[in-house]
């Protein structure tokens, strides 16, 4: 499955930098892949980090290892399900 998680950021780009190493470390810990993170064209988002793993339990073990910073004051996590045709 692929995660997106979109978020608001208040913080400078060495924080940002700082919280991604951290997500990087914490993928690798629960077998999440990281697939990098990208400027969101959604009005309401600053940013999108993307993952992709084989279930969701994985994705938030990942983020109990990962104290959400005080910099990201709103989140929203979207799961896409693949699709057997």
């Amino acid at each position: 499955m692929m995660i997106l998680l979109y978020f608001d950021w208040v913080g400078n780009s060495k924080e940002l930098k700082e919280w991604e190493t951290k997500i990087k470390e914490a993928c690798e810990k629960t077998g999440v892949e990281y697939k990098g993170l990208y400027g969101s064209m959604n009005e309401k988002w600053n940013y999108v980090g993307i993952f992709e793993t084989e279930a969701y339990g994985n994705f938030l073990a990942m983020g109990k290892n990962v104290v959400k910073p005080q910099k990201m004051p709103h989140n929203i996590a979207e799961v896409f399900l693949p699709q057997i045709i």
